[in-house]
């Protein structure tokens, strides 16, 4: 028993029952865990891949002009979603990366954060 929540363990799945006695699978508590707490990643250059779609990172690097950028790597694909869709490099490669700065069309975004 957990202090937020009791864990009850069946054959096909796990349920969690939160306080409010709602009931949800496995799955979906560990989704809702990751949203709430973002990880961070540290990279060379600027990249929406595929794989951290809906993981919430929040992805730092540092631009050729020494400057440091931080984005929301969900927060960006969303708002640009049909444009990376579009893009050849992330059907073939399932990311788009840019080593020398943000993309302008990420820079012109309200929030990136």
């Amino acid at each position: 028993m957990y202090s937020f929540f009791a864990a009850y363990h069946t054959r096909t799945d796990l349920r969690v029952e939160l306080s409010d006695n709602i009931t949800v699978s496995n799955e979906a508590y560990i989704k809702l865990y990751t949203m709430q707490k973002a990880q961070k990643l540290t990279t060379k250059r600027f990249v929406i891949r595929k794989s951290l779609i809906g993981k919430n990172v929040v992805i730092t690097f540092t631009n050729k002009n020494k400057e440091k950028c931080t984005y929301n790597h969900d927060l960006v694909y969303e708002q640009l979603k049909e444009r990376f869709e579009a893009m050849p490099c992330f059907a073939k490669y399932s990311s788009y990366t840019n080593s020398n700065n943000l993309p302008k069309f990420v820079r012109d975004l309200d929030k990136i954060v």
